[in-house]
């Protein structure tokens, strides 16, 4: 997982502009979630996904399915983060929340790379 700030930010008079990304997405979504919801909840064998939050405040939990690194944090607008491969995340929203999500290729519904843990699982 790995927490990014704007790749340039500029303002003046007209408001502020900041980069997201300069990597090429092959998917992209606008997510709208009321709080005290949970989203995520699971892992991806190969997609990558880039999250910028856009209004609110997200309680983010990763951890890596192979090396056991757990991260927590919580993003606020603003804020870019990359959830990569095999770490499994959830997410809490504290308030109302607005964000963007890109992922490294397209969800497909007949094969999606989404994995849940068992029941064993937390």
């Amino acid at each position: 997982m790995e927490r990014r700030t704007p790749y340039v930010a500029h303002s003046d008079a007209r408001g502020r502009f900041r980069g997201l990304t300069r990597e090429t997405w092959a998917e992209a979504n606008f997510i709208e979630t009321g709080a005290g919801q949970v989203r995520g909840n699971h892992s991806h064998a190969e997609t990558r996904e880039l999250f910028f939050i856009v209004r609110g405040e997200v309680h983010v939990e990763v951890e890596h399915l192979r090396t056991g690194e757990r991260t927590e944090f919580t993003a606020r607008a603003g804020d870019i983060f990359v959830i990569e491969p095999m770490e499994f995340h959830v997410f809490r929203t504290l308030t109302d929340a607005e964000w963007i999500n890109m992922l490294s290729r397209p969800m497909d519904s007949t094969r999606p790379d989404l994995h849940r843990r068992d029941a064993g699982g937390r």
